[in-house]
């Protein structure tokens, strides 16, 4: 019994022996190119245990079949050729934690970048979520990058690796495995109910999310400043006022930027933060500009305010105080709550910033 159909034949597995098992012994009826078949025979021969990189020959001749040829003269690239190429390095050299990665799905940025990759078989086996490929790479960097890649360890777990090993199931089984591919997280590539985020991933994957128009974040390091002064939550949360709510919807952002990156942003926009006190009209904008204005500018905070609730009631009679007011950086000076948002955010960074993000001019 091969490593793979001993590891997923536990108790617990997430999918029974017998589909495994039909999966190990199916024959791969497509055409093989021959560059395929030698391919995939050294990379399953040369990559194994820890460093497997494909869970069947089946599985790697369908990525392969999606993937550019290449020069085998000159391996290089997003190709079979270069793969096959650092395949044969790894059977040679046995330094199989170097090529190994490279010689697999992803290309480990050597053999194409892993989002490259991801996006190319994605569109390829499974019906495209972002139909430009450069989009589609530009949101992938959002990803947390497990930093290898072993077809074992990577098969769940919210990460890029973990969707490169369902998106190269899903070249031989698209229906069960393109779900668990999609760049929104899906079991199995998703993290377990109460999971506590982390303000560098939630950050990484907002800043990727929403660009332009529809940023919310100046600067990585204002978004780090936030999410460290707001509660941490849980990843799986989508209302409350937490990192993990506003992860929630940077998710969702990838393939909606216009509805779901104002949620993700500094004040949740109505949908992070539902009103803890309904009688005060506090909204979760006030919510959280309180948090984030007790923590940034505490001097002034205490100056103007007995305590939180107190905040929350004088702020919920500012313009833009209730949700749905469409934060984004470029217009977040048109209303008076929108423009404190911003300021707070940046008085993280730069405390001069605490007079505007209290209410002085260009915030009246």
């Amino acid at each position: 019994m091969t490593r793979w159909l001993s590891l997923v034949c536990l108790p617990l597995s997430w999918l029974g022996c017998e589909v495994i098992a039909g999966i190990e012994d199916r024959t791969f009826t497509s055409p093989v190119s021959e560059q395929c078949a030698s391919y995939c025979a050294t990379v399953m021969q040369s990559c194994t245990g820890e460093h497997q990189v494909y869970s069947t020959i089946e599985t790697c001749q369908g990525v392969c079949a999606l993937l550019d040829p290449g020069d085998p003269l000159e391996p290089a690239g997003n190709t079979v050729a270069c793969r096959a190429h650092q395949a044969s390095l790894a059977a040679s050299t046995r330094e199989l934690a170097v090529h190994c990665p490279r010689s697999g799905p992803g290309g480990d940025g050597f053999c194409g970048s892993d989002c490259e990759s991801y996006c190319a078989l994605y569109a390829g086996a499974c019906s495209p979520e972002i139909p430009a490929q450069e989009d589609c790479i530009a949101r992938c960097e959002g990803l947390k990058d497990a930093e290898m890649f072993d077809v074992i360890a990577n098969h769940d777990g919210d990460t890029l690796q973990c969707r490169l090993v369902h998106v190269s199931s899903a070249t031989v089984e698209p229906a069960e495995h393109c779900e668990h591919a999609r760049l929104v997280p899906v079991a199995p590539c998703a993290d377990p109910a109460g999971t506590a985020p982390v303000c560098e991933e939630y950050c990484q994957l907002v800043m990727a999310a929403c660009q332009g128009d529809h940023a919310v974040y100046e600067s990585t390091a204002q978004c780090l400043a936030v999410c460290e002064a707001l509660p941490p939550g849980s990843t799986d949360q989508r209302t409350e006022n937490t990192v993990g709510c506003r992860k929630s919807h940077a998710y969702s952002a990838l393939l909606d930027p216009v509805t779901h990156c104002t949620h993700a942003g500094p004040g949740g926009d109505g949908h992070c933060g539902s009103s803890a006190a309904p009688e005060t009209g506090s909204t979760g904008d006030c919510t959280a500009y309180c948090t984030l204005l007790e923590a940034a500018c505490k001097m002034a905070f205490d100056y103007d305010f007995a305590d939180l609730a107190e905040c929350e009631l004088a702020c919920s009679g500012l313009e833009g105080a209730g949700p749905e007011t469409g934060y984004a950086v470029v217009s977040a000076e048109q209303t008076a709550l929108d423009c404190r948002l911003l300021h707070v955010s940046r008085a993280f960074v730069d405390p001069g910033a605490c007079d505007a993000a209290s209410g002085a001019a260009p915030c009246e």
